[in-house]
């Protein structure tokens, strides 16, 4: 699902004027400079340094009672769990919409039942995106909490709804059992935010977006986004609501059906929400491919006699897993970030084994930000640092000791 650069623009851009047809005031973003000044009368559009504050600015913005967005690609979302984690029992006072265009294999749906937050699903044909992020921004509203849309890059054109100036005042309300929560209201929002998933799932239920096609008595359950899952060529359950899951829908399909897979991508977001009632009927079975499992971490990558290490569990990550191999003996380490990565998460990890005197390669995938790389090390006294311009130069490294920085335009 590799877009061009071009056709990333125009779904991007496309998206974005979809938002803007909902009518917020506040859109945030995270290196998408195409869109900046397009913005309507009223309408404010800032691209941040990454996706982490461009989250925490929206949500500030949506705490003072402004209708707010973010736009990320699926993976940039990934980059925003600090504060995502934590903003179902925060909570918003004006809408908070975060848009996640789908740009290769993975899926937003697993940060649903991970983060409490309702996450819808929508395949980017026709009207189902718009129609999907105005429930979102309603919902949202309602129940006073951010709402996560994953789409496929939108489909087909249309005009905006909205025109002229909007209109709308910030007003902060102060609650210290909300902003500033002890463990006591901890507690207390850990129950309300029970309680208003719980109607949500109920909302879900009915949601537009929830498509059951009847066509024989074997049966797929899948979302929107999953290009195998709506290809199946039985009766499919396809779900536009993920989390939480309309329950009653998915056990109604599964007792229609002899049998039940379920195909939803790389990691189980509808599974693990599936009833046990369900399973223990035997009318579930779990697809042989392209289900739910979870990739294996095992399996070692190895380029050029180096082990590799990349970003599996966040921005840079991989400084310091290479950092723990490397003082558990482990030898001819090659760690590989992205120039995003390292400014967002991979600095501190990086004085760390500097500090701690670790001795593998790291190789940063540059794009545009090699020079501020180069002085960020020479910032630090670091000297290890080189430019290559080709994959096989990497070789020329296995050997070296202490630790090495290398800057490559492109994706290895």
């Amino acid at each position: 699902m590799a877009m061009t650069a071009l056709e990333q623009e125009s779904a991007y851009r496309h998206t974005y004027e979809l938002i803007l047809s909902c009518g917020p005031r506040l859109v945030y973003s995270a290196d998408l400079p195409v869109m900046m000044g397009d913005a309507l009368e009223g309408v404010y559009f800032e691209s941040c340094v990454n996706e982490k504050a461009a989250y925490e600015m929206a949500l500030a913005g949506a705490i003072a009672h402004k209708r707010t967005a973010c736009l990320f690609s699926v993976e940039g979302v990934y980059e925003a769990l600090d504060p995502l984690m934590s903003s179902a029992y925060t909570g918003v006072k004006g809408g908070f919409v975060v848009v996640c265009v789908k740009e290769g294999a993975l899926d937003i749906t697993p940060l649903g039942p991970f983060s409490k937050l309702p996450v819808l699903v929508s395949d980017g044909k026709g009207d189902d995106l718009p129609a999907a992020l105005s429930f979102a921004f309603d919902l949202s509203e309602r129940y006073e909490i951010p709402c996560v849309v994953e789409t496929l890059p939108p489909m087909a054109r249309r005009e905006s709804a909205v025109g002229g100036a909007l209109e709308g005042r910030s007003a902060f309300v102060k609650d210290q059992a909300r902003w500033a929560a002890i463990p006591k209201f901890r507690y207390q929002l850990h129950k309300a935010l029970n309680e208003k998933t719980e109607r949500i799932r109920e909302e879900f239920e009915h949601y537009s977006g929830n498509a059951w096609v009847r066509r024989g008595a074997q049966g797929v359950i899948t979302h929107r986004a999953c290009d195998e899952g709506m290809t199946s060529p039985g009766s499919v359950l396809a779900l536009g609501s993920i989390f939480p899951l309309p329950t009653r829908l998915v056990s109604a399909f599964i007792n229609e059906m002899e049998e039940v897979r379920i195909v939803e991508g790389a990691a189980p977001a509808i599974e693990v929400q599936v009833r046990e009632s369900d399973k223990i009927d035997g009318a579930l079975r779990k697809a042989e491919k392209g289900g739910s499992a979870i990739p294996p971490l095992a399996g070692r990558e190895e380029l050029f006699g180096f082990t590799v290490v990349r970003d599996r569990l966040g921005p840079a990550s991989a400084i310091n897993l290479a950092h723990g191999m490397a003082k558990g003996g482990a030898k001819k380490i090659l760690a590989i970030t992205r120039e995003d990565a390292f400014f967002h998460s991979g600095l501190p990890a990086l004085v760390n084994t500097l500090y701690n005197g670790s001795a593998y390669v790291l190789v940063i995938e540059r794009a545009n930000k090699g020079a501020e790389i180069g002085r960020v090390l020479q910032g630090f006294g670091f000297s290890s640092f080189f430019r290559i311009r080709e994959a096989g130069e990497l070789a020329q490294y296995a050997d070296a000791e202490g630790l090495t920085v290398l800057s490559y335009e492109g994706d290895l």
